[in-house]
Protein backbone atom coordinates (compact mmCIF):
# COMPACT_ATOMS: atom_id res chain seq x y z
CA UNK A 1 0.00 0.00 0.00
CA UNK A 2 3.02 2.44 0.52
CA UNK A 3 3.95 3.88 -2.34
CA UNK A 4 7.79 3.36 -1.40
CA UNK A 5 9.06 5.05 -4.60
CA UNK A 6 7.17 7.94 -3.79
CA UNK A 7 8.52 7.92 -0.10
CA UNK A 8 11.97 7.26 -1.14
CA UNK A 9 11.67 10.48 -3.09
CA UNK A 10 10.20 12.70 -0.78
CA UNK A 11 12.82 12.11 2.04
CA UNK A 12 15.27 12.98 -0.89
CA UNK A 13 13.37 15.91 -1.46
CA UNK A 14 13.45 17.17 2.46
CA UNK A 15 16.51 16.44 3.20
CA UNK A 16 18.35 18.72 0.21
CA UNK A 17 16.77 21.75 1.71
CA UNK A 18 18.21 23.78 4.44
CA UNK A 19 16.52 23.55 7.74
CA UNK A 20 18.82 24.62 10.53
CA UNK A 21 17.16 24.83 13.75
CA UNK A 22 15.17 28.84 13.36
CA UNK A 23 15.72 28.56 9.41
CA UNK A 24 12.80 26.05 8.31
CA UNK A 25 11.27 27.97 5.98
CA UNK A 26 12.26 26.45 2.90
CA UNK A 27 11.15 22.98 4.44
CA UNK A 28 7.53 24.88 5.68
CA UNK A 29 7.07 25.84 1.96
CA UNK A 30 7.91 22.51 0.48
CA UNK A 31 5.27 21.05 2.84
CA UNK A 32 2.56 23.62 2.01
CA UNK A 33 2.93 22.83 -1.39
CA UNK A 34 3.17 19.03 -0.79
CA UNK A 35 -0.08 18.99 1.12
CA UNK A 36 -2.11 22.00 -0.73
CA UNK A 37 -2.44 18.77 -3.34
CA UNK A 38 -4.85 17.31 -0.84
CA UNK A 39 -6.41 20.10 -0.14
CA UNK A 40 -5.10 20.21 2.76
CA UNK A 41 -3.98 24.00 4.41
CA UNK A 42 -1.44 24.42 7.29
CA UNK A 43 -1.35 26.96 10.13
CA UNK A 44 1.14 28.10 12.05
CA UNK A 45 0.82 27.19 16.10
CA UNK A 46 3.06 28.96 18.34
CA UNK A 47 6.32 30.41 16.86
CA UNK A 48 9.74 30.07 19.03
CA UNK A 49 11.74 33.81 19.58
CA UNK A 50 13.82 34.00 16.14
CA UNK A 51 12.31 31.45 14.22
CA UNK A 52 11.51 32.31 10.71
CA UNK A 53 8.04 30.38 10.64
CA UNK A 54 6.47 28.57 13.45
CA UNK A 55 5.32 24.96 14.23
CA UNK A 56 2.90 23.94 11.24
CA UNK A 57 -0.15 22.01 11.82
CA UNK A 58 -3.35 20.74 9.63
CA UNK A 59 -6.36 18.53 10.64
CA UNK A 60 -7.52 15.14 9.11
CA UNK A 61 -11.33 14.23 9.98
CA UNK A 62 -12.06 10.96 11.35
CA UNK A 63 -13.51 8.77 13.97
CA UNK A 64 -12.31 7.44 16.95
CA UNK A 65 -9.97 8.49 19.43
CA UNK A 66 -8.15 11.68 18.08
CA UNK A 67 -4.11 11.16 17.29
CA UNK A 68 -1.25 13.97 17.14
CA UNK A 69 1.33 12.70 14.66
CA UNK A 70 4.45 14.56 14.54
CA UNK A 71 8.06 15.04 13.61
CA UNK A 72 10.38 17.90 13.42
CA UNK A 73 11.34 19.97 10.41
CA UNK A 74 14.61 21.15 11.74
CA UNK A 75 18.20 19.69 11.48
CA UNK A 76 21.30 20.13 13.87
CA UNK A 77 24.68 21.24 11.99
CA UNK A 78 26.38 20.72 9.27
CA UNK A 79 23.46 20.68 7.79
CA UNK A 80 23.93 22.56 4.97
CA UNK A 81 24.24 21.82 1.26
CA UNK A 82 23.19 18.30 2.07
CA UNK A 83 23.87 16.33 -0.97
CA UNK A 84 22.00 12.78 -0.29
CA UNK A 85 23.23 9.76 -2.63
CA UNK A 86 21.65 6.28 -2.51
CA UNK A 87 24.66 3.35 -1.72
CA UNK A 88 23.09 0.11 -2.21
CA UNK A 89 20.12 -0.30 0.86
CA UNK A 90 21.08 3.14 2.28
CA UNK A 91 20.77 6.83 1.65
CA UNK A 92 23.85 8.49 3.25
CA UNK A 93 25.52 12.30 2.56
CA UNK A 94 28.52 12.78 1.03
CA UNK A 95 30.45 13.29 4.05
CA UNK A 96 31.06 16.70 4.28
CA UNK A 97 27.22 16.89 6.27
CA UNK A 98 24.54 15.26 8.47
CA UNK A 99 21.99 13.23 6.50
CA UNK A 100 19.40 14.88 7.75
CA UNK A 101 17.49 11.56 8.72
CA UNK A 102 16.67 13.47 12.15
CA UNK A 103 13.87 14.25 11.53
CA UNK A 104 13.33 14.39 7.92
CA UNK A 105 12.11 10.91 7.53
CA UNK A 106 9.70 11.00 9.75
CA UNK A 107 8.20 14.32 8.15
CA UNK A 108 8.67 11.99 5.08
CA UNK A 109 6.78 8.93 6.51
CA UNK A 110 3.85 11.26 7.87
CA UNK A 111 3.73 12.99 4.20
CA UNK A 112 3.42 9.60 2.45
CA UNK A 113 0.55 8.38 5.10
CA UNK A 114 -1.63 11.61 4.50
CA UNK A 115 -1.25 10.84 0.94
CA UNK A 116 -2.15 7.22 1.16
CA UNK A 117 -4.98 7.94 3.29
CA UNK A 118 -6.46 10.20 1.19
CA UNK A 119 -5.80 9.19 -2.27
CA UNK A 120 -7.04 5.23 -1.29
CA UNK A 121 -10.01 6.75 0.80
CA UNK A 122 -8.98 4.68 4.21
CA UNK A 123 -11.24 4.91 6.83
CA UNK A 124 -8.70 6.45 9.82
CA UNK A 125 -9.40 8.43 13.32
CA UNK A 126 -9.14 12.08 13.76
CA UNK A 127 -5.83 13.24 13.06
CA UNK A 128 -3.79 16.51 14.01
CA UNK A 129 -0.87 16.58 11.76
CA UNK A 130 2.06 18.68 13.27
CA UNK A 131 5.25 19.40 12.02
CA UNK A 132 7.43 21.14 14.91
CA UNK A 133 10.65 23.39 14.68
CA UNK A 134 13.51 24.55 16.77
CA UNK A 135 13.46 21.03 18.26
CA UNK A 136 17.23 20.30 18.08
CA UNK A 137 17.87 23.61 20.15
CA UNK A 138 15.72 22.79 23.29
CA UNK A 139 12.57 21.70 21.95
CA UNK A 140 11.93 25.48 22.01
CA UNK A 141 9.26 25.02 19.11
CA UNK A 142 6.94 22.58 20.44
CA UNK A 143 7.63 24.90 23.85
CA UNK A 144 5.76 27.64 21.89
CA UNK A 145 2.84 25.57 21.99
CA UNK A 146 -0.11 26.32 24.26
CA UNK A 147 -1.88 23.33 26.09
CA UNK A 148 -5.42 24.56 24.72
CA UNK A 149 -3.91 24.34 21.28
CA UNK A 150 -3.73 20.63 20.96
CA UNK A 151 -6.63 18.63 21.87
CA UNK A 152 -5.27 14.85 20.81
CA UNK A 153 -5.92 11.66 23.11
CA UNK A 154 -2.82 10.21 22.07
CA UNK A 155 0.41 10.88 20.33
CA UNK A 156 2.60 9.45 18.33
CA UNK A 157 6.22 11.22 17.78
CA UNK A 158 8.41 10.18 14.73
CA UNK A 159 11.47 10.76 16.02
CA UNK A 160 13.51 7.53 17.01
CA UNK A 161 15.68 5.34 15.11
CA UNK A 162 15.01 1.37 14.97
CA UNK A 163 12.09 0.82 13.57
CA UNK A 164 11.62 -2.15 16.38
CA UNK A 165 11.72 0.14 19.26
CA UNK A 166 8.87 1.60 21.47
CA UNK A 167 10.30 4.55 23.55
CA UNK A 168 7.98 4.75 26.39
CA UNK A 169 10.16 6.80 28.78
CA UNK A 170 12.19 10.01 28.69
CA UNK A 171 14.21 11.70 31.52
CA UNK A 172 13.99 14.85 32.42
CA UNK A 173 17.35 17.40 31.37
CA UNK A 174 18.16 20.21 33.52
CA UNK A 175 21.20 22.79 32.14
CA UNK A 176 23.50 24.26 34.18
CA UNK A 177 24.97 27.92 32.73
CA UNK A 178 27.74 29.09 35.34
CA UNK A 179 30.27 32.21 35.06
CA UNK A 180 33.00 32.36 36.55
CA UNK A 181 34.91 35.74 37.36
CA UNK A 182 38.39 35.50 38.54
CA UNK A 183 41.24 38.38 38.12
CA UNK A 184 43.32 39.08 34.65
CA UNK A 185 46.68 39.52 35.33
CA UNK A 186 49.64 40.33 32.83
CA UNK A 187 50.64 36.35 32.30
CA UNK A 188 54.54 36.66 32.07
CA UNK A 189 54.76 39.53 34.23
CA UNK A 190 52.70 40.02 37.63
CA UNK A 191 50.95 36.05 36.93
CA UNK A 192 51.14 36.12 40.96
CA UNK A 193 48.69 38.41 40.51
CA UNK A 194 45.94 36.69 38.79
CA UNK A 195 43.19 34.62 39.64
CA UNK A 196 42.94 32.50 36.56
CA UNK A 197 39.46 31.45 35.73
CA UNK A 198 39.86 28.42 33.45
CA UNK A 199 41.87 26.98 36.15
CA UNK A 200 39.30 27.10 38.50
CA UNK A 201 36.63 25.82 36.51
CA UNK A 202 39.37 22.92 35.40
CA UNK A 203 39.57 22.22 39.00
CA UNK A 204 36.02 21.41 39.52
CA UNK A 205 35.57 19.34 36.27
CA UNK A 206 38.40 16.98 36.97
CA UNK A 207 36.10 16.09 40.50
CA UNK A 208 33.18 15.85 38.49
CA UNK A 209 31.14 12.93 38.05
CA UNK A 210 29.79 12.83 34.28
CA UNK A 211 29.18 10.85 31.49
CA UNK A 212 26.64 7.76 32.89
CA UNK A 213 26.24 8.00 36.36
CA UNK A 214 23.92 4.96 36.35
CA UNK A 215 20.91 3.36 34.45
CA UNK A 216 18.71 6.48 34.77
CA UNK A 217 21.67 9.79 34.86
CA UNK A 218 24.21 11.21 32.91
CA UNK A 219 25.90 14.37 32.80
CA UNK A 220 27.71 15.69 31.00
CA UNK A 221 29.98 19.76 30.72
CA UNK A 222 29.79 20.37 26.65
CA UNK A 223 30.74 24.19 26.10
CA UNK A 224 33.46 26.27 27.98
CA UNK A 225 34.52 29.50 26.91
CA UNK A 226 37.21 32.16 28.23
CA UNK A 227 40.11 34.03 28.09
CA UNK A 228 41.34 36.84 25.74
CA UNK A 229 45.11 35.88 25.10
CA UNK A 230 47.89 33.94 25.96
CA UNK A 231 49.56 36.85 27.60
CA UNK A 232 46.67 37.49 30.07
CA UNK A 233 45.68 35.54 33.12
CA UNK A 234 41.55 34.56 32.07
CA UNK A 235 39.30 36.69 34.12
CA UNK A 236 36.39 35.13 33.19
CA UNK A 237 34.95 31.81 31.77
CA UNK A 238 31.63 30.43 30.82
CA UNK A 239 30.15 26.85 31.08
CA UNK A 240 27.18 25.03 30.17
CA UNK A 241 26.42 21.60 31.41
CA UNK A 242 23.47 19.51 31.76
CA UNK A 243 22.14 16.63 33.74
CA UNK A 244 19.62 14.13 32.74
CA UNK A 245 17.85 11.14 34.82
CA UNK A 246 14.77 9.49 34.43
CA UNK A 247 15.16 9.59 38.84
CA UNK A 248 14.12 13.73 40.03
CA UNK A 249 15.70 12.35 43.42
CA UNK A 250 18.86 11.61 40.96
CA UNK A 251 18.70 14.56 39.04
CA UNK A 252 18.54 17.02 41.74
CA UNK A 253 21.62 15.20 43.84
CA UNK A 254 23.39 15.15 39.92
CA UNK A 255 22.84 19.08 39.66
CA UNK A 256 23.98 19.66 43.53
CA UNK A 257 27.17 17.61 43.54
CA UNK A 258 28.28 19.75 40.16
CA UNK A 259 27.23 23.18 41.63
CA UNK A 260 28.83 22.24 44.70
CA UNK A 261 32.06 21.61 42.93
CA UNK A 262 32.00 24.47 40.90
CA UNK A 263 31.84 26.80 43.89
CA UNK A 264 33.96 25.24 46.23
CA UNK A 265 36.73 25.13 43.65
CA UNK A 266 35.85 29.23 43.10
CA UNK A 267 35.96 29.86 46.75
CA UNK A 268 39.11 28.50 47.30
CA UNK A 269 40.43 30.48 44.73
CA UNK A 270 39.23 33.75 45.43
CA UNK A 271 36.93 33.79 42.55
CA UNK A 272 33.41 34.53 42.37
CA UNK A 273 31.06 31.83 40.61
CA UNK A 274 27.17 32.51 38.91
CA UNK A 275 25.34 29.32 38.65
CA UNK A 276 21.52 29.43 36.76
CA UNK A 277 19.77 25.78 36.81
CA UNK A 278 16.83 26.15 34.27
CA UNK A 279 14.47 22.98 33.36
CA UNK A 280 14.69 21.99 29.79
CA UNK A 281 12.18 19.04 29.70
CA UNK A 282 10.31 16.94 32.48
CA UNK A 283 10.39 13.38 32.24
CA UNK A 284 7.63 10.48 30.63
CA UNK A 285 6.55 7.02 31.51
CA UNK A 286 4.03 5.50 29.35
CA UNK A 287 2.91 2.26 31.14
CA UNK A 288 3.48 -0.87 28.54
CA UNK A 289 0.29 -1.78 29.20
CA UNK A 290 -1.40 1.09 27.35
CA UNK A 291 -3.25 0.91 24.94
CA UNK A 292 -1.13 3.27 22.92
CA UNK A 293 1.77 0.81 23.42
CA UNK A 294 -0.43 -1.93 22.61
CA UNK A 295 -2.08 -0.80 19.55
CA UNK A 296 1.97 0.03 17.97
CA UNK A 297 3.41 -3.35 19.15
CA UNK A 298 0.44 -5.38 17.10
CA UNK A 299 1.10 -2.92 14.65
CA UNK A 300 5.04 -3.97 14.29
CA UNK A 301 3.75 -7.87 14.90
CA UNK A 302 1.74 -7.29 11.73
CA UNK A 303 4.58 -6.53 10.20
CA UNK A 304 6.58 -9.42 11.50
CA UNK A 305 8.80 -7.15 13.52
CA UNK A 306 9.09 -8.04 17.40
CA UNK A 307 8.10 -5.17 19.58
CA UNK A 308 10.59 -3.68 21.79
CA UNK A 309 9.36 -1.19 24.91
CA UNK A 310 12.64 0.45 25.93
CA UNK A 311 13.73 3.90 27.51
CA UNK A 312 16.02 6.76 26.11
CA UNK A 313 18.56 9.16 27.30
CA UNK A 314 17.62 11.81 25.11
CA UNK A 315 14.80 14.17 24.67
CA UNK A 316 12.36 15.03 22.08
CA UNK A 317 8.87 16.97 21.65
CA UNK A 318 7.46 13.46 22.85
CA UNK A 319 8.35 15.16 26.35
CA UNK A 320 6.23 18.58 25.84
CA UNK A 321 3.50 16.76 24.60
CA UNK A 322 2.93 14.25 27.50
CA UNK A 323 3.82 17.44 29.90
CA UNK A 324 0.47 19.08 28.27
CA UNK A 325 -1.05 15.84 28.84
CA UNK A 326 -1.20 14.08 26.03
CA UNK A 327 0.22 10.59 26.37
CA UNK A 328 2.90 10.08 23.60
CA UNK A 329 5.19 7.46 22.33
CA UNK A 330 8.45 7.95 20.51
CA UNK A 331 8.69 5.53 17.06
CA UNK A 332 11.58 4.96 15.08
CA UNK A 333 11.67 5.35 11.00
CA UNK A 334 15.17 4.03 10.41
CA UNK A 335 17.35 6.95 11.26
CA UNK A 336 20.88 6.02 12.28
CA UNK A 337 23.88 7.72 13.38
CA UNK A 338 22.28 10.71 13.66
CA UNK A 339 23.92 14.48 14.61
CA UNK A 340 26.99 12.60 12.37
CA UNK A 341 28.32 13.05 8.87
CA UNK A 342 28.13 9.22 9.44
CA UNK A 343 24.44 9.58 9.10
CA UNK A 344 22.12 6.99 7.46
CA UNK A 345 18.91 5.23 6.56
CA UNK A 346 18.43 1.40 5.63
CA UNK A 347 15.62 2.89 2.46
CA UNK A 348 13.67 -0.53 3.71
CA UNK A 349 13.29 0.58 7.07
CA UNK A 350 11.76 3.57 6.18
CA UNK A 351 9.10 2.17 4.24
CA UNK A 352 8.47 -0.63 6.95
CA UNK A 353 8.22 2.42 9.56
CA UNK A 354 6.08 3.96 7.59
CA UNK A 355 4.22 0.76 7.31
CA UNK A 356 4.03 0.43 11.64
CA UNK A 357 2.66 3.76 12.01
CA UNK A 358 -0.23 3.59 8.89
CA UNK A 359 -1.12 0.31 10.66
CA UNK A 360 -1.52 1.76 14.30
CA UNK A 361 -3.37 4.89 12.84
CA UNK A 362 -5.76 2.34 11.38
CA UNK A 363 -5.71 0.13 13.96
CA UNK A 364 -7.17 3.52 16.35
CA UNK A 365 -10.50 3.94 13.49
CA UNK A 366 -13.94 3.55 14.62
CA UNK A 367 -16.59 2.71 12.28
Amino acid sequence: MINKRRLIKTFIDLVKLDSLSLREQKAAEYLRKYLKRYHLRLRELGRPPGGEIGNLACHLPGRGPRLLLNAHIDTVSPGKGIRPTKRGRYIRSDGTTILGADNKAGVAAILEIIAILIEKNIPHPPLDILFTVAEEIGLIGAKAISQDELKADYGLVLDGGDINKIINQAPTQDNLFVTIVGKAAHAGIHPEEGINAIKVASAAIAKMKLGRIDQETTANIGLIRGGKATNIIPEEVELKGEARSHNLIKLKKQVAQMKNLLQASSRQAGAKCRIQVERMYNSFRIEPEHQLVARVAKAMRQENIKPQITKTGGGSDANIFNELGIPSIILGVGADHVHTKKEQILMSDLVAGTKIVLATIRGFYRG
